[in-house]
């Protein structure tokens, strides 16, 4: 059964490799971000009581540069999906319909494609630009005294956080991707999107900056799964168990989407109208 799959996992790969001057021209966007952020954190520091000592809701200067550092590169290789793009596109040129009559799954086909775009993100930008992150953070002093045991088993458990983040990632685009049936406004959607994500997530702000009954309420969502758990147990700010938990949570809330999702296309796909007929 996974044989059907395989064309879209690869035309994932090809498409990510087909268009590396864009990807460039973003790894130079995001470095530019990486630069703004850091000078940002600078000045909150220098002007907070304790200055570059003080310790802000449990990060000290250090670790909320490695945190910024590594929420970003992690951002920039894990959130690169075009699923709502291209649902939005079949539904515009009434393409959705080949896919209702084939013997394979419409959203299969996305998730098929997104893995493909993931490890091909993965090896090409992925390992390069961690690796040079950890080891400038490191030999900086901006990361933990690292023992190769306890970071080798963050490093596994990070990889599988990144991977839950990865199919969350695509399954609440696809959501999004699916409401595009119901309305032709893709831009505002997907702008919608990118906004709960970036906010809720811990991208723009650790979510430890939240009030307090908000922070508990979004702890349990399933947004801190997509950013900041995996880069906090990547910084070893996670014990062992505490990871475990946050993967735990993610890999419930992917199995909670992809049925809600399941329930939302059976709806869409019999209100669905296309430009042209």
């Amino acid at each position: 059964m996974l044989k059907k799959y395989k064309p879209f996992l690869r035309a994932g790969a090809i498409d990510t490799m087909a268009y590396r001057f864009n990807i460039l021209m973003w790894a130079g966007i995001t470095v530019c971000e990486v630069a703004c952020m850091i000078f940002l954190w600078l000045a909150v520091y220098r002007s907070s009581t304790g200055g570059m000592d003080a310790e802000i809701h449990g990060f000290t200067f250090r670790e909320m540069i490695a945190y910024v550092v590594l929420t970003t590169v992690f951002g920039f290789v894990t959130f690169n999906n075009d699923t709502l793009w291209n649902i939005n596109t079949d539904i515009k040129k009434g393409t959705v319909g080949n896919y209702l009559i084939k013997p394979i799954s419409y959203r299969g086909k996305f998730a098929a494609t997104s893995l493909g775009n993931l490890l091909t993100m993965t090896l090409m930008f992925g390992v390069p630009m961690y690796t040079a992150a950890l080891v400038t953070l490191g030999c900086m002093g901006f990361l933990p005294g690292l023992t190769f045991p306890a970071f080798f088993a963050h490093l596994g458990l990070f990889l599988i956080a990144g991977l839950c983040a990865s199919l969350l990632n695509d399954t609440i685009a696809y959501i999004f991707g699916v409401l595009c049936f119901y309305t032709s406004a893709g831009w505002g959607l997907n702008s919608l999107k990118t906004t709960i994500i970036s906010f809720l997530s811990g991208t723009l702000l650790p979510l430890a900056f939240f009030p307090a009954g908000l922070r508990e309420i979004v702890k349990w969502m399933p947004f801190a799964g997509m950013s900041q758990n995996p880069v906090l147990i990547l910084m070893m700010k996670y014990d062992l168990a505490e990871s475990l938990r946050c993967i735990a949570l993610s890999a419930t809330w992917i199995v909670v989407l992809e049925l809600f999702a399941k329930i939302l296309f059976s709806h869409a796909v019999r209100k669905v109208t296309v430009h042209g007929g």
